[in-house]
């Protein structure tokens, strides 16, 4: 009894009972690739603004242009996928990707440089729309830790992008080697996806429809109030990994008078806990998603009040990995719990709570430099108990309902 005990607690603990699928590592890849087309311009901005002579204005329109592409996406991709399908849909976004890359890498003038972003916009706005509801429609039933693993891979391609091409343009690499590397990396990525999406269709494990309106679910959607509050959810979560990702760089700088490398460091830092905390959500069974997601909300309130206690750097740097620790798991499993609470087709779904979750990203960074600027960065910093506060609430009121609605229908 004992061995048997011991047995099934290591085959719990190596996580043999995930079954992760070709696809699963295809995706994973992709949305590595993904983050990376996130955080390649703002590495190689400065570069880039010194060899076309060009105005911080200029330069901040680049990310501008690939931004408003993105949410654009975001809302006509769930027909493309009704139509044509989520592999093909998202195939297409990522070979358009690699040749924004490449387009990038050459473009002998700004106006090329937007016409560029064009393509890594959408390309990137497709792979944010279907990359999720892909996992979800692969693992139907146990969907939290395998969106959690696979969401990993966008913290990895984050830190390792950080890391990498920081590195590489220090070494005097110009930008356009590093930007066309990169092209070349998506494209051996995007043909990996390609390969794998026609293998998983021959043996059936994606079986995908295109008969459902998107347009009449969404507006099904929008009247469900259960649906604004994952909505809220997903502000609140997605601007909590912002407000750290975009500002704790800054904060180490002008707070402690530190190198740019100890804010890159303290970023890395950030990252690194998103990693360790979504491949460690992979333990957790989709039953207990709301716990997860309550006790780290409930633990990134208390990191994050204690920021204001912090008065030395390397406890500063301790801090954030913690944090990132704490705000890991809320994107993926607020989708999936989401999933399970609404029910129906994900696909809509999850495009819509990422057009709710994107738009937090760029709120709290803006209100959070409004703030800085006139109280100072460190004042800034009240808002993020406040959104782990948001999630505690958000989530906390919907399981509360969910356990209500268990106990009646058990009566």
């Amino acid at each position: 009894m004992r061995t048997q005990l011991s047995n099934s607690l290591l085959k719990s603990l190596l996580m043999k009972d995930m079954k992760m699928t070709t696809m699963d590592l295809a995706s994973s890849i992709s949305m590595m690739t993904y983050a990376s087309s996130m955080i390649a311009t703002p590495i190689c901005l400065v570069a880039l603004m010194q060899e076309m002579n060009l105005s911080l204005t200029e330069g901040g329109s680049i990310e501008v242009v690939r931004t408003l592409l993105l949410v654009a996406v975001l809302l006509v991709s769930g027909m493309a996928a009704s139509r044509f399908g989520k592999t093909a849909v998202l195939n297409s976004g990522g070979f358009l990707l690699a040749a924004g890359l490449f387009l990038y890498s050459w473009a002998p003038s700004y106006p090329v440089i937007l016409a560029a972003m064009i393509f890594v916009g959408v390309g990137g706005g497709l792979l944010e729309a279907l990359l999720n509801p892909l996992v979800q429609d692969l693992h139907p039933g146990d969907s939290g830790r395998y969106l959690n693993v696979v969401n990993a891979f966008f913290s990895v391609g984050v830190l390792v992008t950080v890391l990498s091409v920081g590195e590489l343009l220090s070494r005097s690499i110009n930008w356009r080697a590093v930007l066309f590397g990169l092209g070349i990396f998506y494209t051996i990525a995007s043909l990996f996806f390609l390969l794998g999406s026609s293998h998983a269709h021959k043996t059936g494990q994606i079986q995908e429809n295109h008969n459902e309106n998107p347009i009449h679910h969404a507006k099904s959607l929008l009247k469900k109030r259960r649906f604004w509050v994952f909505c809220g959810a997903m502000l609140c979560g997605g601007g909590a990994e912002a407000a750290y990702t975009f500002w704790s760089a800054s904060y180490i700088q002008l707070h402690y008078g530190a190198l740019p490398r100890a804010g890159a460091l303290g970023t890395a830092l950030f990252a690194g806990g998103m990693i360790a905390g979504r491949l460690g959500s992979g333990f957790i069974r989709q039953h207990h998603l709301p716990r997860l997601i309550l006790s780290s909300a409930a633990l990134g309130l208390v990191f994050s009040m204690g920021f204001f206690g912090i008065t030395s750097l390397p406890a500063l740097m301790v801090q954030l990995f913690l944090a990132g620790l704490a705000v890991a798991c809320f994107w993926p499993s607020i989708q999936s719990y989401a999933a399970d609470r609404i029910g129906g087709d994900s696909t809509m779904l999850f495009i819509l709570l990422s057009v709710a979750g994107i738009p937090g990203f760029s709120l709290i960074v803006w209100v959070m430099g409004v703030i800085g600027e006139h109280y100072g960065l460190r004042a800034a910093f009240t808002v993020i108990p406040l959104l782990f506060l948001g999630v505690l609430v958000t989530i906390g009121v919907e399981s509360r309902q969910a356990r209500s609605e268990k106990l009646e229908s058990e009566a």
